[in-house]
């Protein structure tokens, strides 16, 4: 897995986080709560963005606990969004159905089946949706004011956030996180897991065929 830049290093200190599922099952924001804190503001508008073109995004993503990295990759094209982590792949359509498969030969199922995935800390959306919902709930449970910076991940121009948690059962921490301008997680460091982009391509451009 690619090391982090010295600055977001320094950021992410991983030996500090709070403990929990990286990407499962931290309680949600409610509607009535609000983020406030400007670098996850920040961060948080990256991610509402979505990609608005074809793209695929190739990551690594490590339980801190094994230090095994497992390879996935995303790809977006034409209102189709497929996602292989390890030996699964979550297919969704444009009306938003998910269909999941393995490479065992195994019937695929409907819907997204990410027990299958779930010793990595992650769900199918983590490339986004999952990290967003994640950001801003800790940052409502942040102790004072988080850090901005940026960085160029796999090539890309990112921002980021470092956000101090509170006391939980076990520790107290930091996580980080990162987002490229298209609307993609760059990086994630929390204390189950960490998620870096290794590479990212937008796809070319469709062209009209020429009139007579």
């Amino acid at each position: 897995m690619p090391r982090p830049l010295p600055l977001l290093a320094a950021l992410f200190a991983v030996g500090s986080l709070t403990t929990g599922c990286a990407l499962g099952e931290r309680p949600t924001l409610s509607a009535a709560e609000v983020v406030t804190d400007p670098a996850a503001q920040t961060v948080l508008e990256r991610l509402d963005r979505r990609p608005a073109v074809d793209f695929t995004a190739e990551y690594t993503i490590t339980p801190t606990s094994t230090g095994a990295a497992t390879s996935s990759t995303v790809t977006r094209s034409a209102g189709v969004t497929t996602t292989r982590i390890g030996d699964v792949t979550y297919t969704t359509d444009a009306g938003g159905s998910t269909s999941t498969c393995r490479a065992d030969g195994t019937p695929c199922t409907d819907g997204a089946d990410d027990a299958l995935v779930s010793n990595l800390g992650v769900t199918h959306q983590f490339w986004n949706d999952s990290t967003r919902q994640r950001l801003a709930t800790d940052s409502a449970r942040r102790i004072g004011t988080s850090t901005g910076s940026t960085a160029t991940i796999a090539g890309q121009a990112a921002v980021c956030v470092a956000i101090k948690l509170p006391s939980s059962v076990e520790a107290v921490g930091t996580v980080g996180y990162c987002a490229l301008d298209h609307g993609v997680v760059g990086r994630y460091v929390g204390a189950d897991t960490v998620i870096e982009l290794t590479a990212f391509e937008v796809a070319a451009a469709a062209t009209e065929p020429a009139s007579d």
